[in-house]
C-alpha cells in the first residue's frame, strides 16, 4: 500500500508538502507530483505535517483514510482571547455534586489526540473513572497506602502529611480526589521515546479542553506519589504490565464559578543575543 495518495486534479504543484515534511518521506520535482521516497517513507510519522499543508487538500495519508478537516478562519481565536482563557484557568478542587457526561469526556479526549508527543509516537494510554463511586472507591485505595506509610513513619508521611489526609478521609472528606464526579489517568510505557513527557503534556490539554467545555480541572497527585509506590494502586486502576502512571487529573463542573484573573509575579526571563 502507498504511503499516501494524491488527487492530480487538486495538486497545484507547489511542493510544500515535501517541505514540510520532518522525516524526509516526501520526494517533489517541479513538474511533476510528489511521491513516497523510496527509501524514507518507512520513517513516516504519521504526523500529517503533508495533509495539513497542503493548500488544495489534494494529498491524503493511506494509514488514515478519513478525509483531513479544513481549518475555520472565523474560529481563529485572537491573542486577547488566548491571554484571558489561559489566565483564567483554575485548579478546580470543589465541584458540583452532577456526573460528567461521558461522551464529553470522549471528545475531549479525542482532542487530547492532536496534543504535541515525542516522535509522535502518542504514547499516552488512558483510564477514566466516570462516576463519583468509582473515584471514591481509588481514593480508598490511595488512602489504604498513605495508611501504611502513616504507621510505618516513613519520612513521605511526614513530608506529605498524610496522617492528616487519612483523619480526614476517615471523616468523610475525601482530600485525595477532592469527591470529584471523574478521574483521568494517564499512563504509558516504562520504556520509550518520551513517554513521560508525552503523558503531561496530554493531561495539560486535557485539563484546558476541560476547561474550554465547562469543566474544572485539578492533578490528583497523590494518587500519582501512590501509584509510583504501591503496585496495588497500578492494579486497581487496571494498569497493565510494563506502563506505569505519569498522571492524573480529576474533573467535573467547579462548584464556584470564578470572576476575576489574580496576579503573578512576572517571568524570570533571560534573553540571548
Amino acid at each position: 500500500m502507498p504511503l499516501f495518495t494524491v488527487d492530480p486534479d487538486k495538486c497545484n504543484g507547489d511542493g510544500r508538502c515535501a517541505a514540510e515534511c520532518p522525516a524526509g518521506c516526501i520526494e517533489f520535482t517541479k513538474g511533476t507530483l510528489p511521491v513516497p521516497h523510496e527509501k524514507k517513507q518507512a520513517y513516516c510519522l504519521s504526523c500529517g505535517h503533508c495533509v495539513a499543508v497542503c493548500p488544495s487538500g489534494a494529498l491524503r495519508l493511506a494509514r488514515f483514510p478519513v478525509k483531513s478537516v479544513p481549518l475555520e478562519r472565523s474560529m481563529a481565536v485572537s491573542l486577547e482571547q488566548a491571554e484571558q482563557f489561559l489566565k483564567g484557568r483554575r485548579s478546580v478542587r470543589f465541584f458540583k455534586d452532577r456526573a460528567v457526561d461521558e461522551a464529553l469526556l470522549a471528545r475531549l479526549l479525542s482532542v487530547v489526540e492532536y496534543c504535541p508527543s515525542g516522535h509522535n509516537a502518542r504514547s499516552a494510554r488512558w483510564l477514566v473513572a466516570s462516576t463519583r463511586e468509582k473515584v471514591a472507591e481509588l481514593a480508598g485505595v490511595v488512602v489504604e497506602w498513605m495508611r501504611g506509610e502513616v504507621e510505618a513513619d516513613s519520612p513521605m508521611a511526614g513530608h506529605l502529611h498524610l496522617s492528616g489526609i487519612v483523619r480526614a478521609f476517615d471523616d468523610g472528606l475525601d482530600l485525595v480526589c477532592r469527591h470529584a464526579p471523574a478521574l483521568a489517568v494517564a499512563y504509558g510505557p516504562v520504556a520509550g521515546i518520551t513517554p513521560r513527557e508525552d503523558a503531561v503534556i496530554a493531561i495539560t490539554y486535557l485539563d484546558l479542553a476541560a476547561h474550554a467545555a465547562g469543566l474544572g480541572g485539578c492533578w490528583c497527585g497523590y494518587l500519582m506519589a501512590a501509584a509510583a509506590h504501591d503496585p496495588r494502586v497500578g492494579k486497581a486502576l487496571g494498569v497493565p504490565d510494563g506502563s506505569t502512571v505519569y498522571g492524573a487529573l480529576m474533573l467535573g463542573e467547579p462548584a464556584h464559578r470564578y470572576r476575576a484573573i489574580p496576579p503573578r509575579p512576572e517571568p524570570d526571563v533571560q534573553w540571548l543575543y
